[in-house]
């Protein structure tokens, strides 16, 4: 079985409103696609632009240029290797820190 994707952010999940963030995914060599999902608005977004970074293993990044209120909730990655889909990472949950108070952190429903 195929081993199961890693997500993470940079600079973390917690990211001012107007901010960028950057999701990185990680699976084993050889994967073809990568896939970025949210669950709550069945969107996703595919990247080929898999670089390898280590023997091992390989990444994808997707970049968010300015964080919205909608922008935040829960992220996972699955990748594609020939000739199957891995299982789904863990989720990870991106915060948004309002404007008006720096303390309030919220996700929309």
């Amino acid at each position: 079985d195929l081993p199961r994707p890693s997500i993470s952010a940079e600079p973390g999940s917690v990211i001012p409103l107007g901010s960028h963030v950057t999701f990185v995914c990680r699976g084993p060599v050889g994967v073809q696609t990568f896939r970025l999902e949210r669950e709550s608005v069945h969107t996703y977004s595919e990247s080929e632009e898999v670089s390898q970074v280590s023997p091992s293993e390989s990444e994808a990044r997707f970049r968010i240029d300015s964080v919205s209120e909608g922008d935040a909730g829960p992220y996972r990655c699955v990748y594609y290797k020939p000739p199957k889909w891995s299982e789904q990472s863990d989720y990870l949950e991106l915060l948004v820190k309002g404007p008006r108070s720096p303390d309030l952190l919220w996700t929309p429903q």
